[in-house]
């Protein structure tokens, strides 16, 4: 007989699956995890989609030099035969080498990396908002970053720049946990993130800390222990943020390649002289006369300098309503260590821009990080409290920017699309305004009011992000490609509010102020006998400006008569690459045995080369901009009579370079530097080649 036993409800009922609103949100996911997810996807697509097209051959040639051996990826050499440095530490380079050497060299394997950093850096800013002031919070600071157009720009070329702003992202997420908790652990794990952004961006990253030591002094828990957690988290990072240059400094010269941009081949002298005290116009210890590298795009150091006419389409924006926000924020008493964070760090990047002696716009992109947290804290808290005036002064004081910034680049060509745009976001902050009112009095304010303010803080600088998929630049990557060398070859002022004149004399502002736009009339010249850079006019001490590159829209009132140097294949990037091809095929058929193919004077003329030739060993004369003692006339005659060298590009046959950072800061004739006293023995003493590609090719030893 079969006996069938039934079980009870209760047991069945707890070996079957249940369905509830719970576990099916769970396994489809929140709307939050939805929402970062179309940001992710969002971000990458602003940044990375399409790249591949436009990319500095200088910082190219490095990630492919870095990728061909262990040692030239930890010393970060410029040439694949280790001869020098670049003019920085290497750490934003890691990714793009390792990216090449599994993938092997193309555009998009140098880019894509930076592209997918700064995505990330967005992502990851959203989460740390929402440890602010809820899901809202997160999802405005993820759009703030994700749109914010120099970020973008930077993010889909080869500069150093993205990987900088993903530390700073990890940096505030762990603070953000550190200052919640009062937790020593994660505040340790912040200074770690903190010495990894060193390792991008050197002394920069080291502006955090301030920010965050004050903030978690802050935080509640006994003084000695607050300050113990600080000094310790302060030592560890700074440990951590030395070693790449404890490491190089142990490894005797002879070992390594010359650390570039240096007169002592020292790693401190480079980040701490060049890279530090050099960057707000001081000189180094060991030279009066040797002063940074201090890019002229930005206008002269000023209070007002964010807002004059080089950086307020860029990153100025937002600034006026992220001021406003730390108002907000301190009148509705935000949590206080958050908010001396965000404030904090703000200002003093903010003063740090204001006053640095010279810099590229892109600089500026580390700034989307705490004016997102800033924004996005303020809106959603005063949304939180129902506090009717915060509401709306935050999407009316950034509609307002919006139309200010956009009437002042009206008259240029590039910029033309950005007023209709803000007229849009102004009609947006009215209705805004309204359904704020009317959501006031409301028990529960709507999601798409929260939405559509968002639009009407986010909607101009967001088009100008989209745009910038179609403006690829990366010798000075700006939004939209608007300005993308202002100031260099006669763009004058911006948006037609007066001529600048040589030397960054005052422009125009877009906000008030004293306007400044490093501007003139961009005719200068090269260096003598020519080295065949980019004259991007960049000068340095001794050195000489060159004319402006492609890519710079003259403005109205401009006195533009910018063109690239005339000598050998700089005439554009196309033909630059068809001529470097062309001497390389030479040069590899004639080479017999030498270890270096040739060698060029400076490391841009080189970077064509190089990437020209895969990989191909080019001996670059005086490194970044050709005044690097590496090699010494003794040194380079030595490599000429053991048959290393053979050939030297000397005359105005070099490369251009497609957009490297040091064009025209040649001048190798000067006597007093390594590349000049070459110059004159190689003219001197080796025969010049008359049936090469490229002319000022010479012919030295037997």
């Amino acid at each position: 007989m079969t006996v069938v036993t039934a079980l009870p409800a209760s047991a069945a009922a707890a070996f079957s699956p249940v369905h509830t609103a719970a576990t099916t949100r769970r396994r489809m996911g929140t709307p939050w995890h939805w929402s970062l997810l179309v940001m992710a996807v969002a971000a990458a697509i602003l940044t990375a989609w399409g790249v591949g097209g436009s990319m500095s051959d200088y910082y190219a040639s490095i990630a492919l030099s870095m990728s061909r051996s262990w040692p030239n990826f930890l010393f970060g050499s410029f040439d694949p035969a280790g001869t020098i440095t670049l003019d920085k530490i290497p750490g934003s380079f890691w990714i793009p080498a390792l990216t090449v050497r599994i993938f092997g060299f193309s555009p998009a394997a140098v880019i894509i990396p930076n592209a997918l950093a700064a995505a990330v850096a967005a992502v990851v800013t959203a989460i740390t908002a929402r440890r602010w002031a809820g899901i809202t919070s997160g999802l405005v600071a993820g759009a703030v970053v994700a749109t914010t157009p120099i970020l973008v720009a930077v993010a889909r070329s080869n500069q150093p720049e993205t990987f900088f702003v993903l530390a700073l992202a990890l940096t505030a997420w762990a603070a953000t946990h550190a200052l919640r908790r009062a937790s020593f652990g994660w505040l340790l794990l912040a200074g770690v993130f903190i010495a990894a952004g060193f390792q991008t961006y050197m002394l920069e990253a080291w502006a955090v800390w301030p920010a965050l030591a004050v903030a978690y002094l802050c935080t509640r828990q006994p003084w000695w222990r607050r300050v113990w957690h600080v000094a310790v988290s302060a030592a560890l990072s700074l440990v951590l943020s030395l070693g790449w240059i404890i490491a190089v400094s142990l490894v005797p010269a002879s070992d390594r390649p010359y650390i570039g941009s240096t007169l002592t081949n020292n790693p401190w002298e480079m980040v701490f002289g060049y890279n530090g005290l050099g960057r707000f116009g001081s000189t180094t210890a060991d030279s009066t006369a040797y002063r940074s590298f201090t890019p002229p795009f930005s206008g002269t150091p000023s209070a007002v300098r964010l807002l004059n006419g080089s950086l307020a389409d860029q990153i100025g924006w937002l600034i006026p309503t992220a001021i406003l926000a730390i108002v907000i924020l301190a009148v509705l008493r935000f949590r206080l260590p958050l908010l001396v964070f965000g404030a904090v760090w703000f200002v003093t990047f903010a003063g740090m821009f204001s006053l640095v002696a010279g810099m590229h716009q892109f600089y500026t992109a580390s700034m989307a990080i705490p004016m997102a947290l800033l924004t996005a804290a303020a809106f959603a808290w005063a949304r939180r409290r129902r506090i009717l005036w915060a509401q709306i002064a935050l999407p009316a004081v950034a509609a307002t920017t919006a139309l200010i910034i956009s009437l002042s680049v009206a008259s240029d060509r590039g910029a033309a699309f950005s007023l209709p745009i803000a007229v849009a976001q102004v009609l947006v902050a009215v209705a805004v305004v309204a359904a704020i009112v009317v959501d006031h009095r409301r028990a529960h304010p709507r999601r798409l009011t929260a939405v559509v303010t968002a639009i009407a803080m986010l909607l101009t600088p967001a088009s100008w992000a989209v745009v910038t998929m179609w403006s690829p630049n990366s010798t000075n990557p700006t939004a939209a490609g608007v300005a993308s060398v202002s100031g260099i070859g006669g763009v004058g002022g911006f948006g037609g509010f007066g001529p600048g004149t040589p030397g960054g004399a005052p422009g125009a502002t877009v906000l008030g102020g004293p306007g400044s736009g490093a501007s003139g009339s961009g005719s200068g010249t090269s260096g003598p006998l020519g080295a065949g850079h980019h004259g991007d006019g960049f000068s340095r001490s001794g050195g000489q400006t060159g004319a402006s590159t492609d890519g710079a829209r003259e403005r109205s009132s401009g006195q533009g008569t910018g063109t690239r140097n005339s000598g050998g294949f700089a005439a554009s990037s196309a033909e630059a690459g068809t001529g470097a091809a062309a001497t390389v095929a030479w040069l590899t058929e004639h080479q017999q045995g030498t270890a270096y193919l040739a060698a060029t004077f400076g490391a841009q003329s080189a970077a064509s080369l190089i990437l020209a030739s895969d990989g191909g060993s080019f001996l670059p004369i005086g490194g970044f901009d050709e005044r690097d003692p590496a090699p010494t006339l003794a040194a380079f005659q030595t490599l000429v009579a053991d048959g290393k060298l053979r050939y030297v590009i000397a005359g105005n046959g070099g490369f251009g370079g497609g957009g490297g950072p040091s064009g025209g800061l040649g001048g190798t004739d000067n006597a007093s530097t390594a590349a000049g006293q070459i110059r004159t023995w190689v003219v001197a003493n080796c025969t010049e080649v008359m049936d090469a590609p490229i002319s000022g090719l010479y012919s030295c030893g037997s």
